[in-house]
């Protein structure tokens, strides 16, 4: 549980840099919300949760570009 508090805490506050109050549904999907969310794998950061690439510095570069590539942020 502490893991899946530090991933919803590191994802709320790169998505408030990035001028998010709150989170896009491209990102995290209302209906399941951060703490489902943190646990599921993502396709593209070869199958590793959000919760696993915050764990260290490369995974949480990672996670920042794939949040900003969806959100279109990259152009």
């Amino acid at each position: 549980m502490p893991a899946d508090l530090l991933a919803i805490a590191h994802v709320r506050r790169l998505l408030l840099e990035l001028g998010f109050e709150e989170a896009p549904e491209q990102i995290v999907p209302a209906a399941l919300g951060y703490s489902l969310w943190v646990s599921l794998p993502i396709a593209e950061l070869a199958g590793r949760t959000p919760k696993e690439l915050v764990a260290d510095a490369e995974g949480s570069a990672a996670l920042r570009l794939w949040i900003v590539a969806q959100l279109g942020l990259d152009s």
